[in-house]
């Protein structure tokens, strides 16, 4: 048995485990090395490995029919089948070293001792060169007595042990079953049964087949250059030596057959892998590992060479020898043993360079890897190179790194720091000749990536997010099917602002250059009331972009190093303040802040006409804007809209005041306040208050007199608290304003 099929046999015999227990089929043990010697072969430890390996491993280093341990496990602890094994039953497994008179032998405990220690003790039994002749009592060819119980009373008979098989049973074993136990098939007989060696025939005959077989299907004659398959009846020719193999390791070794019996036997077709199931209609390609796989179309079965009516049938036992696996896929192998695998990919055969690649390209599919004729593997014509997409490669004599995709398509990178923002970080130099096959995309690669015939994306942090309107920055066309692999996460939209980690700068991308974005009022202006998303470049990504000249907010003022003009920028120009009275009353009264840019960005900006001679505006001044009607008084750093003429002479005090004239491209630098209404007249001697203001006014001569005190407001009031007439706030503006009182 291979070990995937005593893999599969022990999945069969239990199909759930109860919770909290691992059985058989589940168990993995830790494993040592044990050096060969006269008994058993060296025994490659490898760590925890599974109770299926370990069979296997022990039963090839010892040669001992691996059939046999399964029905030793089974028939000392019952393992093959229980559902709920314990730790007691793993630790004496086998019975190694467990007599039945006596404790069991600590050296043997454990899944693993227990297993080889058993194969290696029946090994010993034939007493090989190399040890003494110490088990004689039982020596094949021979009659000896054997007992039925432990129990002595219980009396003996005569056994013939007629081979070396039969002897280690009973050394194993030292008692037959008697007529009782028989009679009870696996149940109980009486006080003198004994069940260890009639359990052990009941289970192979049952599990494995007949004892006393003349010689496998698999043959051949004396001085006989072909081997057969013998087949309902029918010797068929075994066509290669890899279809050998892969019938051997179902059907059990080569067995040399009298001439008489082979040459009585009609000859059938020339056998195959490709063999069918008669009951179920099943074509079936026969795996080197004992397996057995379902092809499932006509054109995967030419594709293998073989002719679609060239299988062959088999009956039910040599089928059903070969456990079933995954149905033919989409990987191969070629029989040469080269243990390369290659993807089937859209009529050409991609050799698959690493582990990884194939992880990647199994997704979702049948990872089965069938063994494929070398000549017909050579027929199917050959493709790129299937490397592991998302990942970086260089030829072994080149220096240009390319970027992979899951299609043939390889994309030339600038750079490493901008591949990480894609996501591709892995970096290996591969044999030039893995990379001949594959097209050279005719773009490098480039931060923006347009997949298919409209979706665009851009690259960051190792994560593409989808982009909609335009940053100027490079773009890649590739197609949705090489885009495939690249990992993806939300969207963004122009204007779209980047960060290097951990340095302070937010920049927006403008004309495909990063431009500073200043302050948090510039950012929140550009963002314009959306989720505010900032992307995180690589140092050398952002560089390799370049940036470009900071972004002024309107309104600002700002000087380049080393020169001492002071500019302000409005209308998306700068525009040089020629005067310092000018740079006064544009900064509202006030001598503005000015910002300081490196004079290596002045050439980056539009200019326009330069601003001077401005008036100051200082408070309660009047302004007017050329080409425009609108009279502005200036209170509290804003500009009000006088509404009327009758309010104009008011506040004029009887007359038209006068009015500077600001040209009109200065009027962004001033903010702009509620209009100022018309006033409702009050007699004199009337106290009023705004509504929302605590301030209380005393009426004179037609202004405002603030009354700053309450004792001061109750001496005007004559000797109490005045009634006080509340006023519309939008009316403050409107009245001239006198001395406190």
């Amino acid at each position: 048995m291979s070990e995937a099929q005593i893999q599969a046999f022990l999945d069969s015999k239990v199909s759930d485990c109860r919770a909290g227990y691992t059985c058989l089929k589940n168990k993995y043990d830790t494993t040592r090395s044990i050096p060969a010697d006269a008994m058993c072969g060296a025994y490659a430890g490898g760590g925890s490995e599974r109770a299926s390996r370990i069979i296997y491993k022990v039963a090839q280093a010892c040669g001992i029919n691996p059939q046999v341990l399964l029905v030793t496990l089974q028939k000392e602890q019952g393992l093959i089948t229980d559902s709920w094994p314990t730790s007691g039953q793993y630790r004496a497994a086998m019975g190694q070293g467990c007599p039945d008179t006596a404790a069991c032998d600590s050296t043997y405990y454990g899944l693993f001792n227990q297993i080889q220690g058993a194969a290696w003790q029946f090994k010993r039994y034939a007493n090989p060169p190399g040890t003494s002749k110490f088990f004689t009592w039982y020596a094949p060819g021979k009659t000896w007595n054997v007992r039925f119980h432990p129990n002595e009373a219980c009396g003996t008979s005569p056994v013939l042990i007629e081979n070396q098989a039969t002897a280690n049973l009973y050394y194993y074993t030292p008692y037959q079953p008697n007529s009782a136990a028989i009679g009870a098939g696996y149940g109980l007989g009486n006080s003198c049964s004994s069940y260890g060696n009639r359990n052990f025939y009941n289970y192979f005959v049952d599990w494995f087949g007949s004892t006393q077989r003349a010689y496998g299907p698999i043959v051949t004659g004396p001085s006989r250059d072909r081997v057969y398959l013998l087949n309902g009846g029918v010797k068929y020719p075994v066509a290669t030596s890899t279809d050998l193999r892969a019938l051997g390791a179902g059907l059990g070794g080569l067995q040399v057959v009298p001439a008489t019996a082979l040459d009585s036997l009609p000859t059938g077709r020339t056998l195959t892998r490709y063999v069918h199931d008669p009951r179920s209609g099943t074509l079936y390609l026969l795996e080197l590992d004992g397996t057995k796989h379902r092809f499932v179309s006509s054109d995967q079965i030419a594709l293998f060479g073989y002719a679609f009516s060239s299988y062959v049938n088999l009956e039910p036992s040599l089928i059903d020898a070969f456990p079933t696996g995954e149905d033919v896929g989409v990987f191969t192998t070629p029989s040469n043993d080269s243990g390369e695998v290659y993807y089937l990919d859209n009529g050409v055969q991609r050799y698959v360079y690493d582990t990884p690649a194939y992880a990647y390209a199994a997704r979702g599919k049948s990872g089965y890897v069938a063994t494929m004729d070398a000549t017909a593997h050579s027929r199917i014509p050959r493709g790129a190179t299937f490397f592991t997409p998302n990942t970086l490669v260089r030829g072994s004599s080149s220096g240009d790194v390319y970027l992979t995709t899951p299609t043939a398509t390889i994309v030339h990178i600038p750079s490493f720091s901008l591949a990480a923002e894609f996501g591709a970080t892995v970096y290996k130099v591969v044999p030039d000749a893995t990379l001949s096959t594959s097209v050279i995309s005719k773009s490098d690669l480039a931060p923006v990536v347009r997949c298919g015939s409209k979706d665009q994306y851009i690259a960051a942090s190792g994560t593409l997010r989808q982009l909609s309107g335009n940053t100027g920055l490079a773009t890649i066309g590739l197609s949705t099917a090489e885009c495939a692999a690249f990992p993806t996460a939300g969207s963004v939209s122009a204007p779209v602002f980047v960060q290097v980690p951990g340095a302070p700068e937010i920049y927006v991308v403008t004309n495909g250059k990063l431009q500073h974005v200043r302050t948090q009022a510039q950012l929140a202006t550009l963002n314009a009331g959306r989720p505010l998303v900032i992307l995180g470049w690589q140092r050398a990504t952002a560089d390799a972009v370049g940036v470009t000249a900071p972004a002024i907010e309107n309104g600002a003022f700002v000087q380049f190093d080393g020169t001492p003009e002071v500019y302000w920028y409005t209308e998306d120009k700068l525009r040089h303040v020629s005067d310092y009275a000018s740079l006064v009353s544009l900064g509202g009264g006030r001598l503005p802040t000015i910002s300081r840019l490196p004079s290596a960005f002045s050439g980056a900006y539009d200019y326009g006409d330069s601003i001077g001679g401005l008036p100051n505006v200082r408070e309660n001044s009047f302004v007017q804007f050329t080409d425009a009607g609108e009279v502005y008084r200036f209170v509290e750093g804003e500009l009000h809209h006088i509404t009327d003429f009758a309010t104009l002479l008011h506040l004029g005090e009887g007359r038209v005041p006068y009015i500077a004239a600001l040209p009109r491209v200065a009027a962004p630098a001033f903010a702009v306040g509620s209009p100022i209404a018309a006033r409702t007249p009050q007699p004199d001697g009337t106290f009023v208050q705004f509504a929302g203001y605590p301030e209380v006014y005393l009426v004179s001569g037609g202004k405002l007199r603030h009354v700053q005190r309450v004792e001061t407001l109750i001496a005007l009031g004559g000797g109490r608290v005045p009634s006080i007439r509340q006023l519309a706030p939008e009316e403050r503006l409107g009245w001239l304003r006198g001395s406190s009182a």
